[in-house]
């Protein structure tokens, strides 16, 4: 019997003692994005677990440049099922989609942070890692991608930064962790990341031994999946520099292998001010001509995406003087809601001058209705079925020629006897 409390005694202090939310208080020593409720719940669980997290890439890597810090992720030192528990236990949603990868996502109100703990990669395929626990932070550090990305802030603010990473930042280098050849041969997305971070973090200035491992290892991305290539595609082509990271795709066979097409690059705006809200439009103007359809499958467009890039890469050429000039309405009604984006692209791989002004005028317009429907045409005695249809294009042309001018009875009087 002894044995036995002594044994729940022990259980007992090994549970750790959660405080609750609203006693965990802001600490002076952290910078003010870390200084966050569910962050420092984090660390207080961590602490009390025994074991140590650390905020730890993307976010730490910001602060350090002085840029607005976006996402947190963090590391722990602890195995992820066991640190799930304490979270669980201390009152936190746990979502365990990212546990077969040592990661999950913690959840309180409307933040979100994933957690993924110290690891090593055991066996890499070029697209997904088999990774395993280790509690050795310098382990941790060295299978990360670049070494910006593997700075860490512990629950004081201290830096951890063990690859000299922070060198690299004020430098403006942008360097693979260890051998770049090993790094992309483990997870080949690391191509295209440093593709998406390059004018960012590297002023443009491309890594000799990046560029050599590029063209040696480009064909890994055609293994890519779709939704990945898409996801690193969104960010290039709305960022400052997209047309720097699409010329080192093209000239190392990267756009090939990822994207399984060639890249246009002259044909992209130097500065991307109007892709910003739209990458849709970026990969419209360097796509090639007619290849709409097996990009969007290669990337794993929605309906509604795919149907967008395709009207984009249609061959409406000699639309493109009417957009540009004074009968701009007329040539925008037919093309509906897309008409500012295929002027921006028509422009683009045209050579044309773009004009701000009239991409705000395509924007911002709103087409009048046509008086006459394809309702209105059965009710006159047409019959339902291709006829109806093309008298209905007729009577619309007629109707957008006049400026949108001629009225209802006008354009009934058109219908053929």
């Amino acid at each position: 019997m002894l044995i036995r409390l002594a044994s729940l005694g022990q259980l007992a202090l090994r549970q750790p003692c959660l405080a609750p939310a609203d006693t965990i208080k802001a600490r002076q020593s952290l910078p003010p994005y870390a200084n966050q409720p569910l962050v420092l719940r984090i660390f207080d669980v961590a602490d009390r677990a025994g074991a140590e997290a650390r905020i730890v890439g993307g976010a730490v890597r910001d602060w350090l440049a002085g840029m607005e810090v976006g996402d947190i992720d963090m590391a722990v030192n602890l195995p992820i099922e066991r640190f799930a528990d304490a979270l669980e236990q201390a009152g936190l949603r746990v979502i365990h989609t990212g546990l077969s990868h040592g990661t999950v996502t913690v959840v309180q109100d409307k933040t979100k942070i994933e957690i993924t703990h110290t690891r090593l990669d055991i066996e890499t395929d070029g697209r997904h890692a088999k990774v395993a626990h280790s509690p050795d932070w310098l382990e941790d550090a060295r299978r990360r991608d670049f070494t910006i990305n593997a700075i860490y802030m512990d629950a004081a603010g201290k830096i951890f930064d063990p690859l000299n990473g922070q060198d690299d930042l004020q430098a403006g280098i942008l360097r693979f962790v260890g051998d770049a050849d090993q790094r992309v041969q483990e997870d080949a997305l690391r191509m295209l990341r440093y593709c998406r971070f390059l004018h960012r973090f590297g002023r443009g200035q491309i890594d000799a031994d990046a560029l050599a491992t590029f063209r040696r290892n480009a064909s890994l991305a055609q293994h890519l999946s779709g939704e990945r290539v898409r996801t690193e595609m969104e960010f290039i082509l709305v960022a400052d520099g997209a047309a720097t990271a699409c010329s080192l795709m093209q000239d190392t066979g990267l756009a090939t292998a990822a994207c399984n097409t060639d890249f246009n690059v002259g044909c992209l705006a130097p500065d991307g001010a109007v892709d910003r809200g739209d990458w849709l439009i970026g990969l419209a103007s360097i796509m090639p001509p007619g290849t709409a359809v097996s990009l969007a499958k290669r990337l794993r467009l929605s309906k509604i995406e795919a149907r967008r890039l395709q009207a984009m890469d249609r061959d409406i050429d000699s639309n493109l003087p009417n957009l540009a000039g004074d009968k701009w309405q007329q040539a925008a009604w037919f093309l509906g809601d897309d008409s500012a984006a295929i002027y921006a692209v028509k422009t683009r791989r045209s050579q044309a001058q773009f004009s701000s002004t009239r991409w705000d005028e395509l924007q911002n317009w709103i087409a009048p209705e046509c008086p006459v429907t394809g309702a209105d045409l059965l009710s006159h005695g047409v019959d339902n079925g291709p006829i109806c249809g093309d008298i209905l294009l007729m009577i619309q042309k007629q109707w957008v020629a006049s400026g949108f001018t001629l009225a209802k009875p006008d354009l009934l009087a058109m219908i053929p006897n």
